[in-house]
């Protein structure tokens, strides 16, 4: 049966340049994969789109969770998949702009095929409600006199977060601490509620439930901006140290994907982040719904690549 398809589609790229096989896709389930767990924010966020897309494209798409490496995991599976529509993936800023720099992909991640944006992610730094923490200062001096003692969680290495507990060392002068890894912002949360580290870095997916419980706090918004963290407030890294983390979630196909039928799945995606009910289910997540066309997300990604995350070449040793 595996043949038959691959023939199949070979005759259609031959005979029409793949615009016969557009017109006719999908014909059969579409796998999305995302590189992170189940109830963080890309998770969250392809699941939710992925409900309204089956709906336009009149096949069911299927979420597969593959966990590891901070989303390297499943991104590298989209970037060998058949570039014929039917895998594609869910993938977050930390694969397009930092991680090319600290880590060895295995695959290029601007020759990925971009279908569209879905949200941005708000970051803060966060401790448990009864941490010694009062203050983000209270947090660095205590870094700065207990080397290694702060014990902090990732979304799997090398990500948003330990850009953002990076910057915050950098632009402090200089302080040293311990990372714990995890498979994303659900689990990493759990690892502070837990006691399992004291301080992380992580998106409002993951944590507005919590804090709003009364279970943790924020110390620092990382973002260039979190409106109801600003409200309670908490400051903002830029305007304390001047710099920021930004995390733009993306849907990614295989390099290669014909163009119709990129345009078919951006149409599906620009439909489900325009209806209101998926609209309001995107923004209750608690991140800045943005949607982007594929090929502004290639523009942004390889602009953030060439300049805003150069930072994250100047850090990789620091971070491992």
């Amino acid at each position: 049966m595996h043949k038959l398809l691959a023939a199949a589609w070979s005759l259609c790229l031959f005979l029409s340049g793949a615009s016969v096989c557009a017109q006719d896709f999908p014909t059969r389930p579409i796998t999305m994969i995302v590189g992170y767990g189940a109830g963080g924010s890309t998770d969250l966020a392809a699941r939710i789109v992925a409900s309204h897309m089956e709906k336009t494209l009149g096949q069911p798409i299927i979420i597969e969770n593959k966990v590891g490496g901070n989303g390297v995991v499943g991104t590298r599976a989209v970037s060998t998949a058949r570039p014929d529509g039917y895998t594609i993936g869910m993938t977050s800023g930390s694969i397009l702009t930092v991680l090319p720099y600290t880590t060895d992909l295995g695959f290029d991640p601007l020759k990925l095929t971009f279908v569209g944006s879905t949200h941005e992610s708000y970051y803060a730094i966060w401790v448990r409600s009864d941490s010694r923490y009062k203050t983000i200062q209270d947090l660095v001096a205590y870094a700065k006199a207990n080397p290694d003692k702060v014990v902090t969680a990732n979304s799997g290495g090398f990500g948003i977060p330990d850009i953002a507990m990076a910057q915050l060392a950098q632009a402090t002068g200089g302080f040293t601490y311990r990372t714990v890894p995890t498979s994303g912002g659900a689990e990493q949360v759990l690892k502070l509620l837990a006691g399992d580290v004291e301080v992380e870095a992580n998106s409002a997916t993951a944590t507005l439930s919590h804090m709003r419980e009364g279970k943790i706090r924020a110390l620092l918004v990382v973002s260039t901006s979190w409106p109801e963290l600003e409200k309670l407030g908490v400051p903002l890294s830029s305007k304390l140290y001047g710099f920021t983390a930004r995390n733009l979630a993306s849907v990614v196909g295989p390099p290669g994907l014909p163009e119709p039928i990129r345009q078919k799945l951006e149409d599906a995606l620009k439909k489900a982040m325009a209806d209101p009910a998926t609209h309001e289910r995107l923004v209750n997540t608690g991140e800045l719904i943005e949607f982007k066309t594929g090929n502004e997300i290639r523009e942004a990604a390889t602009k953030a690549q060439a300049d805003q995350y150069l930072v994250a070449k100047q850090l990789g040793k620091a971070i491992r």
